[in-house]
Parts: C-alpha cells; structure tokens; sequence
C-alpha cells in the first residue's frame, strides 16, 4: 500500500483531528486541529504529554515515550487503547488508525489502518507522514548512549527519505540473523556471507543517509549572528563514516565484509558486530566556544539541541511532499523570552514560505505562546 505523495505537493495538509479511547489518562476524548501551529495548554498531569504521544504512533515504533504498547492503556480500563485520526493530505481526506491487540501466543502488537485498510508493515507510515519530536528527556541527548544519538538523526532521516525506515528495519533483522548463528556455533560460511553482504549494503547506505542529513542540518542553521541560539557544527563519527570521507561506497562495502568476516570469532563470544553503522555516533561541535557537546554545561546542550530543531524546520522547507508533525513537549518553558522570540519568529517564517509543517507544543500557560501569531490553543 503507497500513498500518492505527488498529489499532496504544493497543498495544505493538516492533522484535523485525534480521538484517544482508553489512552492514558482519556477515556474517550476528540481533539480538533485547525491551525498548523498547536498549543496544548495545561497543569502539569493533565495529559498534554499523552496526547502528543498518541500522535507520535503515527509512526514506526513506539511512541516518543518508547514503551510497551501495554503501558499505553488506561489503567482500569477493560479494553485495549485505541487511538484514531483523520488528516487532509493535500486536501484529500484520509483516516488513519492504531490500536493494541495480541497475537493468538498473548504477545503485544500494534494493529494500524489507513483508508480503513490494514498496514502490515510500520514503515508504511513513513510513505505517508514524517513526525519528529523533541522531549524534555532529550535535554541529555548529548550524555547520552551514542544509540540514542543515532535514533534521533535517523527519525530526521526517515522524515526525508521514507526508506530509510526498512532499511534500518532489515539491518537490525540481519545483526540479529548473524549474532544468533555465531552464538550457535553454526560454520556456514556462504550463510554468513549472505547476511554480511546485506549487512555492507545496507549498511553503507544507512551512513551515507545519516551523514547527508547531519551535513545538511549543519549548512541550513542560521546564518544570522544576532541569533540567540548557538551555531554548531555536526558530523557523524565511526569507522564507516571515516571511511566515507576518504573513499567509494563499493570500497566501504568490501571493508565491511571484510571487518565482519575477520571479527565472527569475537563477535560469536561478545554479541552483535564490531563493525558496521551501528557503531556511528552523532558528534556535535558548539561553535562559540569551540567545545563539544558533551562538555558543554546542561543549559548550553539544551540550546544545542533545540539549534538543531531549528536547522531541521529550516531543512523541511525543501521537502513538501508529506506532512510532517513536529512535537515539541515542555520545550517553550525552558526558553527565556529572546530565544522564545527567535523560535516563534524562525518558525512562522518558515510556514509562511509554504512548509508542509504542522507543530504541536506544550506548555502550562496561554501567555507562554503570547507572541506567536496564529497559535491555536487548546486548554486541558
């Protein structure tokens, strides 16, 4: 099943509603959206946060909160959670669906519809949407694992290149087909040179998607120097991605085959692969103090990230082919009024020059959102 993506370029695309059933804290409840800018307004506990997270299953995976599908549910509730939209894509009305069911061995699934038609697949999604979002969780997104890093830049990748998705899904299938015949001692090697052929391949293409966007986020920050937030430079960090500054793809593939051939004996005794595109990490230079990341105080990692946020609504200008919903929790209240200011700004320029954007916010007041123009407000 693909969405006709060439019909919804060059029109208005909008999430129109949302209804939460056994969801959380809602035990039925609709939300309407009529405005590409959305503030879910509230105390703390009311729910803002659940609301985003029922729009995030919209695509692959678990939500912003990564969880268990099980999680999700109203406590007390007798039935599984459901959570339904419908979206103008392009000014063509399309209803979309997710659910919480179990396989007939009881183990947790996710059912999803577009066009009241079954997806098999979660990537499908991603031919349709691209969401994104920034938590507050994310602050430490510089302290980190580098796996968290990683994931970060891939849903950015995903929301621009829709097959990045599968192709992440079928190299994590492959690490795990190659770790559970080493840990089983299994000896064939035309086997295991299958699955590290895929490996290569996909691998290769998985760093070149990841370094492209993350020179692309870099070229596409503000050039003005009266910005509050700071300028940055990114890059990914790794073996192949070392290798990619110096050589071919086809030079980079045969590498890696290599790598993995020679490390199956450590491989079959420590797990996974010593070599191959998740090893990369995402490496992030502030550049007014010349200093990375990672020693950076907490207060500059969190004008980084949301520097990064910016770069990356900037970089959506150039790609309306589908929706994409940006989510951004509890980011406005960690924002003095400057950078409250330059963000509101920056964002409404960038609607105005026709994004196919759509950005849902939270915060705990009205006035938090008081210079953003035309900001719809929902009040929990």
């Amino acid at each position: 099943m693909h969405a006709p993506l060439l019909s919804f370029v060059g029109h208005s695309s909008l999430l129109q509603t949302v209804t939460l059933v056994n969801f959380r804290n809602y035990t039925h409840r609709t939300f309407d959206f009529h405005e590409p800018i959305v503030a879910l307004v509230g105390d703390n506990g009311v729910g803002k946060t659940n609301v985003l997270e029922a729009i995030s299953l919209f695509s692959s995976g678990r939500g912003l909160r990564s969880i268990k599908l099980s999680e999700m549910k109203m406590l007390q509730a007798a039935q599984a959670w459901v959570v339904s939209a419908n979206f103008s894509l392009g000014g063509t009305p399309v209803p979309f669906g997710t659910a919480l069911d179990y396989s007939p061995s009881g183990t947790e699934r996710r059912l999803i519809r577009i066009n009241q038609l079954p997806v098999k697949n979660q990537a499908t999604l991603t031919e349709w949407l691209n969401i994104v979002w920034v938590t507050p969780s994310m602050a430490r997104l510089f302290q980190e694992a580098g796996s968290i890093r990683r994931k970060f830049i891939d849903r950015m990748v995903m929301a621009l290149n829709p097959s990045h998705t599968e192709r992440l899904n079928r190299y994590e299938h492959y690490l795990r087909e190659r770790s559970q015949l080493l840990r089983q001692g299994v000896q064939d090697d035309q086997w295991l040179a299958s699955i590290e052929q895929r490996l290569s391949e996909d691998g290769v293409a998985i760093s070149i998607a990841r370094s492209q966007l993350v020179r692309q986020l870099t070229e596409a920050q503000s050039n003005d120097f009266s910005s509050p937030f700071p300028r940055f430079f990114a890059q990914m960090e790794g073996e192949i991605d070392q290798w990619y500054r110096d050589s071919t793809a086809l030079d980079i593939e045969d590498k890696i085959r290599q790598g993995l051939r020679q490390s199956r004996p450590q491989d079959a005794i420590t797990g996974g692969a010593a070599i191959g595109a998740h090893r990369s990490d995402l490496a992030v230079t502030h550049l007014g103090k010349h200093m990375p990341s990672a020693l950076c105080s907490t207060g500059e990692q969190k004008m980084l990230l949301h520097a990064i946020t910016l770069a990356f609504i900037r970089l959506l200008d150039s790609y309306r082919d589908r929706l994409t919903l940006l989510l951004l929790d509890d980011v406005v209240a960690h924002l003095d009024q400057d950078h409250r200011t330059y963000l509101f700004q920056e964002v409404q320029t960038i609607l105005d020059k026709g994004a196919n954007l759509q950005i849902f916010m939270t915060g705990t007041s009205a006035g938090e959102f008081a210079n953003m123009g035309a900001v719809q407000i929902i009040q929990l």
